[in-house]
C-alpha cells in the first residue's frame, strides 16, 4: 500500500533544504513559510515566480547546492533558517561577495549581510519605467553567481514577479503543503508556454528545469519504502520532461504531458499527502529519527 508508514529499516529521508539550514530550524523551515502576497498574479508574473525558485538559473556552486533565489527569499520574502558554511554567520545572513559563489565578485572578505525581504522598498528602483531592475537582476545572476546569460524574457519574467511582491496585511506564515509544488509546477508549465511564444529555447530549457526541480521536492517527501513507486513515477515523469524540453514540438508535448500528470500521479500524490512527511506530525518523527545520522 502506497500509505504504508516508514519502517524502521528505511533510511531516514534527505532534504535539499537542509543543506543551507541553520541547525536545529529544519522542521520550522519544512513545516512553515511566509505567506505570499503579489499584486498581480498573471502569466509573467508566475514565470518569474517559476524561474526565481529554479537552482539552474543561478549556475555554478548555487546549482549544485541545490540553492535557487527562492532559497534566500522564500516566497519573495526572507528566510530566518538560512545558513550555509562559510557563507553565512548568524541565520538569515549570506556574503554574496563570497568567492564560492562566483569569483568575478570575490572580495576576499567574510562580510555576510541580513538575507532582505523583497516585499520591502529596496536599494533597487522597482518603477517599470526606471529599468533599474533588470540589470541589477542580470548582475546577480551572471557576477555574483556565475550562471549563463539570462535571456530578456528571463529577465523581464523575474522582474515582473519580483515587483508584484508585497507585504501581506496582516504578515502571516502559512503551512507547507503539496499544492505549493503543484502551483509551481503549473508556473512552471506557464513559464514554458511563455517561453515557447517568445521563441526562447533556453527559457523554454530553464522553465522545464522549474518544473523537474519541483517533482523532486515532492519526491523528498514521499520518503520510506511504501512510496518507492510514486518516487520512480516521479522520476520518469521528470525524464519526461527533459526529453520535452528538447522537442521542437514541446508545446503540445507539454500540455499532453501535465494533463496526464493532473490526472495520474498528481491525484494519487494528492490522496496518500497526509501519509507523506508533508504531514507535519510524520515529519517531525522522520527528522527526530535521522537527527542522530546528521550529526
Amino acid at each position: 500500500m502506497l500509505a504504508t508508514a516508514a519502517t524502521r529499516a528505511d533510511a531516514p529521508p534527505a532534504f535539499e533544504q537542509s543543506r543551507w539550514t541553520a541547525p536545529g530550524s529544519d522542521y520550522a523551515l519544512l513545516s512553515a513559510q511566509p505567506a505570499t502576497c503579489l499584486a498581480i498574479d498573471d502569466a509573467r508574473v508566475r514565470s518569474g515566480r517559476a524561474l526565481f525558485a529554479t537552482p539552474t538559473l543561478l549556475g555554478g556552486q548555487a546549482a549544485k547546492a541545490g540553492l535557487s533565489c527562492a532559497s534566500c527569499h522564500i516566497n519573495g520574502r526572507g528566510n530566518p533558517h538560512f545558513q550555509l558554511a562559510g557563507v553565512s554567520d548568524a541565520p538569515g545572513t549570506a556574503d554574496v561577495t563570497n568567492s564560492f559563489f562566483s569569483a568575478a565578485r570575490g572580495n576576499a572578505r567574510f562580510d555576510p549581510v541580513a538575507i532582505p525581504d523583497l516585499a520591502m522598498p529596496g536599494k533597487v528602483a522597482r518603477d517599470p519605467a526606471a529599468r533599474a531592475l533588470e540589470p541589477f537582476i542580470r548582475t546577480l545572476i551572471v557576477e555574483e553567481f556565475g550562471g549563463e546569460e539570462p535571456t530578456p524574457a528571463m529577465l523581464a519574467a523575474i522582474a515582473a514577479y519580483v515587483r508584484a511582491i508585497g507585504p501581506c496585511q496582516p504578515d502571516r506564515s502559512q503551512a507547507r503543503r503539496l499544492d505549493d509544488q503543484f502551483r509551481a509546477i503549473d508556473d512552471g508549465t506557464a513559464a514554458a508556454v511563455l517561453m515557447i511564444g517568445r521563441e526562447d529555447r533556453a527559457g523554454v530549457r530553464l522553465s522545464i528545469a522549474a518544473v523537474r526541480h519541483q517533482l523532486a521536492l515532492i519526491s523528498e517527501r514521499y520518503a520510506g519504502t511504501g512510496f518507492a513507486g510514486d518516487r520512480a513515477a516521479l522520476l520518469a515523469a521528470s525524464r519526461e520532461l527533459q526529453a520535452i524540453g528538447e522537442r521542437e514540438n514541446a508545446g503540445a508535448l507539454l500540455r499532453r504531458w501535465k494533463t496526464g500528470f493532473d490526472g495520474g500521479l498528481a491525484k494519487r500524490l494528492r490522496r496518500d499527502e497526509d501519509h507523506s512527511l508533508y504531514n507535519p506530525n510524520r515529519l517531525a518523527r522522520a527528522l527526530r529519527r535521522s537527527a542522530p545520522r546528521r550529526q
